[in-house]
This record gives structure tokens, C-alpha cells and sequence, in this order.
């Protein structure tokens, strides 16, 4: 008996709601739109919703941006800098500027700056100053981006991080 009461409810609520929209043109209201399709069993209803969100609405804050491309290996020279500098480098989207990824945290800053360029190289000085000796520093990391402004499109020119 329960069966048959839950399966009457059923069929009534989804006849109430294929008549909810009795007097108002199709494609108006607060609402989804609800259509019924011929994979469904008959008589049900499907909700139709707009087209997906764009995968691409904003820029994510952590990790390499889509159009940013990685610098490859092979045109990054890092042999100059001690071990633990950030070397990890993106191109932006206009090709003019480099961003340098790196962690930074607790008391550890990062800064980073464009030196000599030439039509072979380009030279990127970074700084890493430690924590102050003992001082207490929270204990976090953060991944952060440093722009770095070219004065042409980096191309096929070598990247070369020194120390500075």
C-alpha cells in the first residue's frame, strides 16, 4: 500500500511540475528552461541549463596560467645560483615579460630584477634574504610570481639567473 501511495505522488508532482509553465511562452521566466527528451522515459522532464562556463574566466593564482608557456630548460641558464633559488620561468601572454616562480615564506623574501639584455641573453638578478638570525618566523609558503619586464620579446635568447 505505501508502494502504490509513493509511486500516485510521484507521477502527480512531476505532472504538477510539466504544467507549472501552463500561460507563459517557452524560454521565459526566473527559471531553466525544461524540455522533455526522447532518451527519457515519457512524460518526465529534463532541465536544460545555458552553455558550460568558460574554463578560462580568471586567472588561477598558483601554478603557470593558461597562454603563459614554460621557458624551456635548455634556454635558462642557472648555473650561477646557489642551491634553493627560484629558476622556474613563464612567459607572459604579450611575450615581453617573464614571470619568476618561486616560494616564498615565513621571513624568506624573493625579489627579482631584468639586468643586462642583448640580442644573445638576458640576464635575470635574484635576491633571496633569509630569516634574520633568531628571529621567529611563521611557518607558511606562499607561490609567488615576479614580472619582469623585457625591452623586446625574450625569443630564442638564452636566460641566464645570476645571483644579486
Amino acid at each position: 500500500m505505501k508502494l502504490l501511495g509513493a509511486g500516485l505522488l510521484l507521477v502527480m508532482a512531476t505532472a504538477c511540475a510539466a504544467n507549472s509553465g501552463a500561460g507563459a511562452p517557452a524560454g521565459t521566466g526566473p527559471g531553466p528552461s525544461a524540455t522533455t527528451t526522447s532518451a527519457s522515459a515519457p512524460g518526465t522532464v529534463t532541465p536544460t541549463l545555458g552553455p558550460p562556463p568558460s574554463q578560462t574566466v580568471g586567472r588561477p593564482t598558483q601554478g603557470i596560467a593558461p597562454g603563459d608557456d614554460v621557458v624551456a630548460e635548455t634556454q635558462v641558464n642557472a648555473r650561477a645560483l646557489p642551491e634553493g633559488y627560484p629558476r622556474s620561468l613563464t612567459r607572459g601572454l604579450d611575450g615581453r615579460t617573464l614571470l619568476l616562480q618561486a616560494e616564498e615564506g615565513g621571513c624568506r623574501r624573493i625579489s627579482a630584477r631584468v639586468g643586462e639584455q642583448t640580442a644573445q641573453q638576458v640576464v635575470v638578478l635574484i635576491t633571496v634574504l633569509p630569516a634574520p638570525k633568531g628571529q621567529m618566523c611563521p611557518d607558511y609558503l606562499r607561490e609567488i610570481k615576479i614580472p619582469l619586464a623585457l625591452a623586446a620579446p625574450l625569443g630564442t635568447r638564452t636566460v641566464v639567473l645570476r645571483q644579486g
